[in-house]
């Protein structure tokens, strides 16, 4: 009996706790919930723009679905920005359901770690939120341009989102795979950057940092060379100047590194299959000979957008293929003589690229013209 009126006693008051604390908490309607946040950096300040729904709340008839409002802090770090913004509102500011993270061209030149930093240390934040660079302009026009023009813009980024998981198997830019490759400081760190156009927001390809610097953008055809030595990539266009346009329907990459009396040699083999997509041209391409035709064409196709990512890395010595990652796992020993000096080695990495294909399905209606 006493060992029950004690469990009892325990169960108690731990309902009792339970209580308090269910008391003590914020209803909805009395929290704003940012979706999206931008980061930019102007003036000496950092600027926080935290765009939130109108909607929100127990309350639906005072404040209509379907609309966003957008609140701004600032601040000497990003930390006091956030701080300035949660002051500047009526309601709690939360970030635990922000799921994007948009840095400004200017706040991303100047660091990412430490757009970064302050959201790394909130233990209310989505880990799994994806982080996009603006290319050319501040993230606050991004929203503002966007807003002005109509939009929702939660809704056009979890487009943008849709669009990246039809592209590649995997999405790295989430903000804790970030703050990973933040760690290490001689890969070439890669952010997916946004570009606005008349009726949407468009994925430009990625945005590659010097150290933890914005230094540069590639284009659309040197992102996909990249994504392709990852291995992550679903499927991409081939347009082939015979009039035949494919897409690539199934791919596999391997890459192999050796580190040979100083010098380190690449191996990347990619094996992929696609389907003709499109038919301008009275050949007759179901025959044989220009199906081996057209499958040179398009491994050509292929291993010359690989060229330009390894083409790109070795021009500017950045190691945007993380190689050095890959020789300091496989050669430990011989990496800790070699590390100082890696960014110099980064334009001698000699490549080998091997590239084979077989187009599956041609379909069994065969030229239209």
């Amino acid at each position: 009996m006493k060992r029950l009126f004690i469990a009892t006693l325990c169960l108690l008051q731990l309902s009792l706790c339970a209580c308090s604390n269910d008391m003590n908490r914020r209803e909805l309607d009395e929290i704003n919930l940012i979706h999206i946040m931008g980061i930019d950096y102007s003036d000496g300040m950092y600027v926080l723009t935290a765009v939130f729904s109108s909607g929100q709340g127990a309350d639906p008839e005072k404040n209509p679905s379907g609309s966003e409002d957008v609140s701004e802090g600032k601040g000497a770090t990003p930390f006091e920005a956030f701080q300035d913004l949660k002051l500047k509102n009526k309601k709690t500011v939360s970030i635990a359901n922000t799921g994007y993270f948009l840095i400004g061209e200017t706040a991303a030149a100047e660091g990412i770690e430490t757009c970064l930093d302050f959201l790394s240390r909130d233990e209310t934040v989505k880990m799994e939120s994806l982080v996009f660079i603006t290319q050319g302009v501040n993230a606050s026009y991004f929203i503002s341009e966007g807003m002005k023009n109509g939009k929702m813009i939660h809704e056009d980024l979890e487009a943008v989102e849709q669009k990246l998981h039809e592209l590649v198997t995997r999405i790295d830019n989430t903000l804790v795979n970030i703050l990973n490759e933040m760690e290490d400081d001689l890969s070439g760190l890669l952010i997916p950057y946004l570009k606005t156009g008349e009726d949407s927001f468009n994925i430009g390809g990625y945005a590659v940092f010097d150290g933890l610097s914005l230094a540069d953008y590639l284009d659309i055809d040197t992102s996909a060379g990249i994504n392709i030595i990852k291995n992550i990539m679903r499927t991409y266009p081939i347009y082939l100047k015979k009039g035949v346009s494919l897409s690539v329907s199934s791919l596999k990459s391997r890459m192999k590194t050796e580190l040979e009396e100083g010098l380190v040699w690449v191996d990347i083999h990619v094996d992929f299959e696609s389907m003709v997509r499109e038919v301008n041209t009275d050949e007759d391409i179901f025959r044989v000979e220009e199906q081996n035709t057209l499958t040179r064409l398009q491994n050509a196709y292929i291993e010359d957008i690989l060229k330009k990512a390894v083409d790109y890395s070795k021009d500017t010595g950045r190691d945007i293929l993380n190689i050095g990652r890959i020789i300091r796992n496989r050669y430990a020993k011989e990496w800790s003589g070699i590390r100082d000096e890696w960014k110099d080695m980064v334009p001698d990495i000699q490549y080998e690229l091997h590239v084979r294909s077989r187009i599956a399905k041609s379909f069994i209606l065969g030229n239209r013209r």
